[in-house]
């Protein structure tokens, strides 16, 4: 395993220590997305790690340009939701510095692909533990992908996102 993805589970673990990811510990969610991340190479998987950190613990942008570089620190910034109070503001907030990167900056590239992953991640998640929030995920889905999705980046993270908010509540019947 590298060490950059080694440290960033490690920071990541002791960051999100006692949090929890529904029933699981936080830490599920973290390797759930980096799993995803994995095919868009080790930069996608240490983002993935630590793409929760800014938003759910003490942890700045100077801690993380220190331990991981610039082009990781600015991807996690990407990424985090912006502060609110409501969730509706922050996903709006989100999704308006989401659809202004510029897919062709590196940093920009990996925060999207690791925000797809990081939805599907929570809406497979949803889909089995928690319906109420596969319905919330469901009904931000257009605004989401408006914002985040770029033609041929992460294709099939997209496709299985998208087949699982279009039929997910069907299949789970099944």
């Amino acid at each position: 395993m590298n060490d950059r993805l080694l440290l960033a589970r490690t920071f990541a673990r002791a960051r999100h220590e006692g949090q929890r990811y529904g029933e699981f510990p936080y830490h599920v969610h973290l390797d759930d997305v980096e799993r995803l991340a994995q095919p868009f190479g080790m930069n996608a998987m240490i983002i993935a790690q630590l793409h929760d950190v800014l938003e759910d613990t003490t942890t700045s942008v100077d801690e993380i340009v220190h331990d991981f570089g610039e082009l990781i620190a600015l991807s996690v910034s990407y990424v985090t939701d912006p502060i609110a109070s409501d969730r509706a503001t922050r996903k709006k907030q989100l999704n308006s510095r989401l659809q202004s990167l510029d897919e062709n900056d590196d940093a920009a590239k990996l925060a999207l692909i690791v925000k797809a992953c990081d939805r599907l991640a929570n809406v497979k998640t949803c889909r089995l533990f928690s319906p109420d929030k596969f319905v919330m995920y469901q009904s931000e889905h257009a605004e989401f992908r408006k914002a985040a999705y770029r033609h041929g980046i992460c294709e099939m993270v997209w496709w299985e996102l998208d087949m699982l908010i279009e039929v997910g509540d069907k299949l789970a019947r099944f």
